[in-house]
C-alpha cells in the first residue's frame, strides 16, 4: 500500500486480501474513508463514484464499481493463499490509457474509448491495472471459492475445471445478453421494492449464463479460440458497431479491412464471439440505445428516431417492436424499464 499523505499522484494501491470484504475495508483505509454496509463512496481526490461488495451465498461474493477517475490509478493484486475463481465483467470508456497485465504478461495496453470484456482469472496470479484520469469504469467482479465450484460442477466436468484452474487468464466477449443485465445492475435509483434481491438475481443470471456457456458445451476446449490479434480486432469492430448507432450499417468490406480479416472470417468469428451476426448485433444495440433515450424522458419518440438515423418514424417503431414486442409510445406510457 502506498502510504503517501493527502493525494498520491498517481494513486498506487496493492492488495493481497483473500476476500472482497477484506479488500473494501483495506482500500477504504488507503483512501482514508469509512465504508458503510459494504459500500465505499470514493473521495473526490480519487474518483467520483463508489464500490460495493456483498455475498450472495457462502462461496459467492461480488463487487460492483461505478466511477470516473479524477486521478491516475495503479492497482496491483498480489497472489493469495486461498484459491478463488475470479470473473471480471467490465466496461471502460474515455480512457487515454488502459493497461492490464497478469503475471507480467500484457493482456491489454492502449486507448480505451469504449472497451468491454469478460476476463476469468484466479486469486493465485499477479494482476496489475493501470488507468489514467478521466477514465469511466463500470464493472462487476464475481468471486467463487474452490469448494463452491467443486460442489456445483456436474460430474464429468472435473477435468474441464482443472484445466481452467491451471491457466492464469481467459478472455471472452461481453455478449448482448450479459451487457443488458449489466446495464440493469447499473441503473441509478432502482425502482424495485426489493433492490438487494433485484441485484443478486441479476448477478446470478450473469454467472449462470457464463458458466453454462463455458462448461456446458461439448467442444469445451474450443471455448478459447481467438488469438490476441483477432480478439483485439473483433473488439474494434464491436466498438464501431456500438458507436455508430445513428448511421447506416457499415459495409462488411470496410469492417473486414479494419479487422485485417477476410469478410468470411469476420462474419464467422464475430458470430462465434457474440452469438449473433454483425447486422443483428448492430440493430439490437441501436434499439437498446433508443430505449435508453426514451427512458430519460428528455426526448420525444420522433427525436429518438432521428437520433438513431431514422427518417421515417414508422420504420423506427417497427424495428423497436421487433426487438421488444411493443412500439415506443407504449413503452413510454408504461413508464417501465423492462
Amino acid at each position: 500500500m502506498n502510504p503517501d499523505d493527502e493525494t498520491p499522484h498517481p494513486f498506487n494501491y496493492s492488495s493481497d486480501k483473500d476476500d472482497l470484504n477484506a479488500w473494501i475495508r483495506d482500500f477504504s483505509k488507503y483512501l482514508k474513508v469509512h465504508p458503510e454496509g459494504g459500500t465505499v463512496i470514493y473521495p473526490e481526490s480519487f474518483a467520483s463514484g463508489y464500490a460495493k461488495v456483498s455475498e450472495i451465498e457462502p462461496g459467492i461474493s461480488y463487487r460492483i464499481v461505478n466511477y470516473t477517475l479524477n486521478n491516475d490509478f495503479e492497482f496491483a493484486r498480489q497472489p493469495s493463499k486461498e484459491f478463488y475463481l475470479i470473473i471480471y465483467l467490465y466496461q471502460y470508456e474515455n480512457s487515454a490509457r488502459l493497461r492490464y497485465t497478469v503475471n507480467d504478461v500484457v493482456i491489454f495496453d492502449g486507448i480505451a474509448n469504449r472497451f468491454s470484456t469478460i476476463l476469468m482469472t484466479n486469486s493465485q496470479v499477479t494482476q496489475k491495472l493501470e488507468l489514467e484520469a478521466n477514465s469511466i469504469v463500470r464493472g462487476l467482479t464475481i468471486q467463487l471459492t474452490d469448494e463452491w465450484l467443486k460442489q456445483k460442477i456436474q460430474k464429468g466436468k472435473e477435468a474441464d475445471y482443472n484445466y481452467i484452474k491451471s491457466k492464469p487468464i481467459f478472455k471472452f466477449f461481453l455478449n448482448p445478453k450479459s451487457r443488458k443485465i449489466l446495464n440493469e445492475i447499473f441503473v441509478e435509483n432502482i425502482k424495485s421494492p426489493i433492490p438487494e434481491l433485484y441485484m443478486k438475481t441479476r448477478i446470478l443470471r450473469v454467472l449462470e449464463g457464463f458458466l453454462e456457456n463455458l462448461l456446458g458445451q461439448n467442444n469445451f476446449y474450443d471455448a478459447f479460440p481467438f488469438p490476441d490479434k483477432d480478439y483485439e480486432a473483433l473488439l474494434k469492430v464491436e466498438e464501431m458497431l456500438l458507436d455508430n448507432y445513428s448511421l447506416q450499417f457499415p459495409k462488411i468490406e470496410n469492417l473486414a479491412r479494419m479487422a485485417l480479416m477476410s469478410e468470411t472470417k469476420l462474419k464467422i468469428s464475430f458470430k462465434k464471439a457474440f452469438g449473433m451476426g454483425l447486422h443483428e448485433y448492430f440493430q439490437k444495440n441501436r434499439m437498446h440505445k433508443g430505449r435508453q433515450f426514451i427512458d430519460t424522458g428528455k426526448y420525444s419518440i420522433s427525436e429518438v428516431g432521428i437520433m438513431l438515423g431514422y427518417q421515417n418514424l414508422s420504420n423506427f417503431s417497427a424495428a423497436f417492436k421487433k426487438e421488444f414486442g411493443f412500439v415506443p409510445k407504449d413503452h413510454r406510457k408504461s413508464g417501465s424499464l423492462k
